[in-house]
């Protein structure tokens, strides 16, 4: 991977917010709604990248900037050039009025990554859509916690140019 230049919202490497300023962390099984609206669009040579949310999850609520995640759940909207998810493909799901498929990976955590069938510039999803996709199929418990919350382009190879018109996350 060349970068991850993101918008971050709660814990992150590096750094923890308080629950307070950002609604999280967030238990998986309290089914709280994590709505986000994003509208985007990736410049004219893209070279090889994805657009996506990365949701970070601990096991406890209180997780601390050097604390490593249990799992991660990648919701990619746009793939260019070739760009494709870590592991191999668990199956595919509808939700947010698009056909996703599921891919599951390990690199010391568990990674889970949406992938849209087709690409998109603009979503206004529910992420917690996405959490309870993967506790329906039994890899997430409803015990972990969503501790933070990312967008932004993943850059593998080129330029990779992501302008965002308008973002927002309403944890509630």
């Amino acid at each position: 991977m060349k970068s991850y230049a993101s918008s971050v919202l709660g814990w992150h490497w590096g750094w923890k917010a308080d629950k307070a300023a950002t609604g999280l962390p967030v238990r998986v099984g309290d089914r709280k709604t994590v709505k986000t609206t994003w509208d985007f669009s990736v410049g004219a040579d893209p070279g090889t990248m994805n657009v996506a949310y990365d949701l970070w999850l601990h096991a406890k609520n209180n997780a601390d900037w050097q604390d490593r995640p249990t799992d991660e759940i990648m919701v990619w909207l746009n793939r260019q050039g070739g760009a494709g998810p870590l592991g191999t493909k668990y199956g595919s799901v509808s939700l947010g009025g698009a056909m996703w498929d599921i891919y599951q990976g390990d690199i010391g955590w568990k990674v889970y990554s949406f992938v849209r069938r087709t690409n998109t510039t603009k979503a206004t999803l529910d992420l917690d859509d996405f959490t309870q996709a993967l506790v329906r199929r039994k890899l997430l418990s409803n015990d972990k916690y969503v501790s933070g919350i990312e967008a932004g382009t993943e850059v593998f190879k080129g330029t990779g140019r992501l302008d965002t018109k308008a973002y927002s996350v309403d944890i509630g």
